[in-house]
């Protein structure tokens, strides 16, 4: 489960535990879940969808590869520590001292609360784009 993992958002635990609780107490989760994604979309919840990474090299000796932590590490204006703090804006990551991009909360949304989602949306038979009102992705792959 992604509650224990220290890469995913705090809106990710949230939602992932939430639903499992409403799963196993017979509640509605597709309410619950198109709520959260208005309120993701809205901007109500900005606090909750900052990553958190440690770094375990400097960032400068990161050049194989360069993943988000790392691209917001080297943007940051603060000093650098082991941990990284960011978010994923229309530019890409950023760090949170540093932001100067509006958010991509559609990011936030396919990959935080989609992976998160699916599982418990899949036991009860439902589809992620129906419940959250966004037929949009349904419609593109109907005849």
């Amino acid at each position: 489960m992604e509650v224990v993992r220290r890469d995913w958002t705090a809106l990710a635990k949230r939602v992932q535990r939430e639903l499992y609780e409403r799963l196993f107490a017979g509640q509605s989760v597709d309410v619950y879940l198109e709520d959260v994604v208005k309120r993701v979309r809205n901007g109500d919840l900005d606090e909750a969808l900052v990553y958190r990474k440690n770094l375990r090299k400097d960032a400068v000796d990161y050049t194989a590869t360069t993943p988000p932590h790392v691209v917001a590490a080297r943007q940051s204006i603060q000093p650098l520590g082991r941990s990284i703090s960011y978010v994923i804006t229309t530019a890409g990551p950023e760090p949170i001292d540093n932001v100067r991009h509006p958010l991509d909360r559609e990011h936030y949304v396919q990959k935080q609360m989609r992976p998160v989602s699916e599982p418990v949306l899949a036991a009860l038979g439902l589809n992620f784009e129906q419940v959250i009102g966004d037929s949009r992705q349904i419609d593109l792959y109907s005849p």
